[in-house]
């Protein structure tokens, strides 16, 4: 007789909507066209909570690479400007 499964904890479905969203889109970013790992709320979580339906949303979510989601998050990630926008510029002229 199969074990009946647990049910999907939130950090487990957030997860696997990311590596879904990564894998339907391609792992380039979605602003510079560079290879990507991220994935970016358009609405943020910030904005509408943790417990949103919409932290789990496809929709609200966008392929996006370190460089660009340090831009992003400016007070947040702290990036190097320098290379973010060095970055950026190489990706827009691919």
């Amino acid at each position: 007789m199969p074990r009946p499964s647990a049910p999907e904890t939130p950090i487990k479905r957030y997860r696997r909507v990311v590596r879904e969203v990564l894998e339907a889109r391609g792992r380039f970013c979605e602003c510079c066209g560079t290879p990507a790992r991220h994935v970016h709320h358009i609405i943020p979580c910030s904005i509408t909570g943790m417990a949103s339906e919409l932290v789990f949303d496809p929709a609200n979510m966008m392929v996006i690479c370190n460089d660009c989601h340090m831009l992003m998050h400016p007070l947040i990630r702290r990036p190097s400007w320098t290379k973010a926008a060095k970055g950026r510029g190489i990706g827009l002229n691919r």
